[in-house]
């Protein structure tokens, strides 16, 4: 026999119905006003509204390819300049060194912020 968990629907706190209530008599007033709205724009306003992206999600990723593809362009640019100066010496130590930072510091930057979403 299956055993299937029966979880109660929780209840909302009033002023989160309320608000909800006042949300959807917006929305119906802005429809009269406005016939042609479309379900997508209301999606956008909320959320806009809400302080979120309205990009679904496409521009966290697209920013966290465009710093790994930073964090790689440093990476060879270390090894170029640790090439160009003999492979040796102090001379050489400070551009990768420096590469190095700037490297830890966006890594530190992407985790801080997919720990935020």
């Amino acid at each position: 026999m299956a055993f299937v968990p029966y979880v109660p629907p929780q209840q909302l706190d009033p002023r989160v119905q309320e608000l909800g209530q006042r949300v959807t008599l917006t929305v119906a007033e802005f429809r009269q006003k406005y016939p042609d709205l479309t379900d997508e724009e209301i999606r956008q306003a909320l959320a806009s509204a809400a302080g979120v992206a309205t990009s679904g999600g496409a521009r966290p990723a697209a920013a966290r390819g465009a710093i790994a593809a930073a964090v790689a362009a440093l990476a060879v640019l270390g090894a170029y300049l640790f090439a160009q100066h003999g492979g040796g010496g102090t001379a050489a130590v400070r551009p990768i060194a420096f590469a190095v930072a700037v490297a830890a510091v966006v890594v530190a930057i992407v985790v801080r912020r997919a720990r935020r979403e």
